[in-house]
Formats: C-alpha cells, sequence, structure tokens
C-alpha cells in the first residue's frame, strides 16, 4: 500500500472536525489506522472501534459503498482488504 501523501490531505481530516463526514473521510479514517499498523487488511470490528466517521445507518451499509467504488475488497464475512486510496 502506497503511503499517505499529506500534501493531498484536506485540512478537515489533518486536524479531525469533520461536520458531515463522507465516504472519503472514512476511508482516510480506515487508511491511517492501517498505516500506522503497516497492514491492508482489516476486519469490521477493528473498523468499529478505530474510525468515528458514520454516514449510513449502519457500518455495513458504509462499508459496502467503499466496497462498489472500489477503494476496497470484501474477503468473507468481516474481512476487508485495501485495494487503493487517492492520497
Amino acid at each position: 500500500m502506497k503511503k499517505i501523501n499529506k500534501s493531498k490531505i484536506k485540512i478537515k481530516n489533518l486536524i479531525g472536525i469533520i461536520d458531515e463526514p463522507t465516504h472519503e473521510d472514512l476511508l482516510f479514517e480506515i487508511v491511517s489506522f492501517l498505516e500506522d499498523e503497516q497492514k491492508v487488511e482489516f476486519n469490521k470490528g477493528e473498523t468499529s472501534l478505530k474510525t468515528r466517521c458514520r454516514i449510513g445507518e449502519t457500518l455495513d451499509e458504509d462499508l459496502k459503498i467503499l466496497v462498489d467504488l472500489g477503494y476496497i475488497e470484501h474477503q468473507g464475512w468481516t474481512k476487508y482488504k485495501l485495494l487503493k486510496h487517492p492520497w
């Protein structure tokens, strides 16, 4: 996974104040904790604990949107893999 290019990050993500979160904000939080842990695979449980952004009614809905956008891949049950990110 490529590292986050800090010059491409929106200021709202850098300071952590997000009034109306988007799926890109959730993706940024996921990429951030994956980069800290130096991995590309994650599960729904750790995403629930390590992210604050919620857009839909459930985290499952939000993750499905990220799958549909091509950023992550569902690998069965609660496991996901990061494919790419815009930073």
